[in-house]
């Protein structure tokens, strides 16, 4: 009897010690796993995080690579599904799941990956999964896509002061959330609906909606990624946008008031210029789009400067683009891992006079759909 008890409890002891997950930092109870490695060597010394995932299998790698390439340490991780944002302070980088409310957080010095669950407030769905993720002013901010509810469409924006996870809040809104910015201790919100957008206003300390205007769009204009609003300045906002629905008008930069949000100005972009992203560089605005072209702007929008870059061809898709104060780089992802033996590589671009800098391949441990990065140093 004594033999068959002593047995019992190792069995228990060995199914909780093989259990996996990452350390929980949100709502869901999870074990530390005692032999899934969560830890990243040597991520304060590399160049760059990746976030390799899929769009519909569940299962991710996050690797850290050096400045010349090499790989100083990769984790394959069997959550994580289809990380399409990221972004990064100088303490963490994230990633957020568009099919999932699992996120990952991950510290820059330690290495150590923590896994955000978010729950949303909503009583009738669950695991909706995010648009975006975005560090903003000391804040971390990103959404959960809720979905049509009996009120309509409807999200919720979840936000916490770094390093205060603990004291998060999080609101309901009305539409789908692209963006959002953090500026004179307010949160700007992007919010959009099947033909109309808007930027709103939150008070972080009450979390309460202050402001909300509409942003005139035609029914067919609309962001593609959070990075397509920026703080232009201490008072104006800028949004790149494009015509999402017919694909046939010219795209268009709006400059917002801060204080109004109404609409100060729409400057039209050259016809098949179609930016996606936009980064402020101390006077400068950089727009760049997936197609291969970058446009450079004074912060009166005046076009200064612009180059063609590499963006991929039937062997290659570019998946994301990163900014230095000098440098523009580009991740490219091959469609088939065994073509060079890596996963794709990263090339770098001088802002000044757009000329290639260098080129470093990505390894990976497998196959992955989607490839996000961000710049460490």
């Amino acid at each position: 009897m004594n033999r068959l008890k002593t047995l019992f409890i190792f069995i228990c002891i060995l199914i909780v010690t093989t259990s996996c997950g990452l350390i929980p930092t949100g709502n869901e109870k999870e074990e530390k796993s005692s032999n899934q490695k969560t830890v990243l060597k040597d991520i304060d010394n590399a160049s760059f995080i990746v976030g390799f995932s899929n769009t519909l299998d569940r299962g991710s790698e996050i690797g850290v690579y050096s400045e010349d390439g090499t790989k100083m340490d990769s984790l394959e991780l069997k959550g994580g599904i289809n990380f399409t944002m990221s972004s990064h302070n100088k303490n963490d980088t994230y990633f957020s799941s568009n099919r999932s409310n699992n996120h990952l957080m991950i510290d820059n010095k330690t290495g150590t990956i923590n896994k955000i669950n978010e729950k949303s407030l909503s009583k009738t769905t669950e695991d909706e999964g995010a648009f975006f993720i975005r560090s903003s002013d000391g804040y971390i901010i990103h959404d959960i896509n809720v979905g049509y509810t009996d009120k309509g469409l409807e999200s919720e924006l979840v936000y916490w002061k770094e390093n205060s996870r603990k004291n998060k809040k999080q609101i309901k809104l009305d539409g789908e959330l692209g963006s959002a910015i953090v500026a004179k201790n307010k949160i700007y919100v992007i919010s959009s609906d099947e033909e109309s957008m808007s930027i709103l206003s939150i008070n972080p300390e009450t979390n309460k909606q202050e402001n909300k205007a509409s942003i005139p769009n035609k029914g067919i204009y609309f962001m593609d990624e959070k990075d397509a609003f920026q703080a232009l300045d201490e008072n104006t906002f800028v949004l790149a946008v494009n015509d999402n629905v017919n694909e046939k008008e010219i795209s268009k930069l709006i400059l917002i008031d801060k204080e109004t949000l109404k609409v100060k100005k729409e400057v039209e972009m050259e016809k098949g210029f179609h930016p996606a992203k936009l980064k402020i560089v101390k006077d400068k605005v950089l727009a760049v789009s997936f197609d291969g072209k970058l446009q450079i702007f004074d912060k009166k929008m005046v076009k200064k400067n612009s180059f063609d870059f590499y963006a991929g061809d039937d062997n290659k898709l570019m998946n994301d683009v990163q900014f230095t104060d000098r440098e523009m780089y580009v991740l490219l992802k091959n469609f088939d891992i065994q073509r060079d033996k890596k996963l794709g590589d990263i090339t770098s671009y001088d802002l000044k006079s757009g000329k290639k800098l260098k080129t470093i391949p990505l390894k990976a441990k497998k196959e992955w759909e989607i490839a996000r990065f961000e710049i460490l140093k």
